[in-house]
């Protein structure tokens, strides 16, 4: 806490009394005024702060819309993503039940709520209506994951190597 004390007198001192010692022509030597910057510098900062903003927005704009494009070129989007948004309608009657419905009723316009839905997990059902086998995808995951214990199987061997060439220099660096 002394210190504290200490700090601020120090701190005064070194800013206020520039500020009443006179100088050569009078005046003291620092005035507020010193410490401010003039409307000319504010102006420019301003501008160069609001053109930064501006090069920023549009560069984000265009890195989401190169984005959008590099996705939905590369199909990492499922088809029903790509599909335009489905709108569903829902009002309340008097009585308070709610009511959903793809198209508005006649005389509710103000009152009719607009969800926008986008269809999401979906499956298409297949023609004949029967469930789909399975076993092909549990196939492909059995050869998927012997494929990846292959590789983790490398990878250890590729580890292990390093480990003893590791070994190997520095039982050279101990003998030197």
């Amino acid at each position: 806490m002394k210190y504290a004390y200490m700090l601020a007198v120090l701190l005064l001192v070194g800013v206020g009394l520039p500020m009443l010692i006179p100088g050569p022509d009078g005046k003291p030597i620092i005035s507020p005024q010193d410490w401010l910057p003039d409307q000319q510098t504010l102006d420019t900062v301003r501008q160069q702060g609001q053109r930064a903003v501006q090069a920023v927005t549009t560069s984000t704009q265009k890195s989401a819309e190169q984005f959008e494009t590099l996705v939905e070129s590369s199909g990492l989007l499922p088809e029903e993503s790509k599909k335009p948004t489905t709108e569903v309608f829902s009002w309340q009657d008097r009585q308070g039940n709610w009511h959903f419905s793809d198209s508005v009723p006649e005389g509710l316009g103000a009152s009719v709520r607009i969800h926008r839905v986008k269809p999401i997990n979906t499956l298409p059902a297949d023609a004949a209506g029967t469930k789909r086998q399975a076993q092909e995808p549990q196939s492909q995951r059995l050869q998927e994951s012997d494929s990846s214990d292959n590789r983790l199987s490398n990878i250890l061997k590729e580890i292990q190597a390093l480990q003893e060439k590791s070994q190997e220099r520095q039982q050279a660096l101990d003998n030197l």
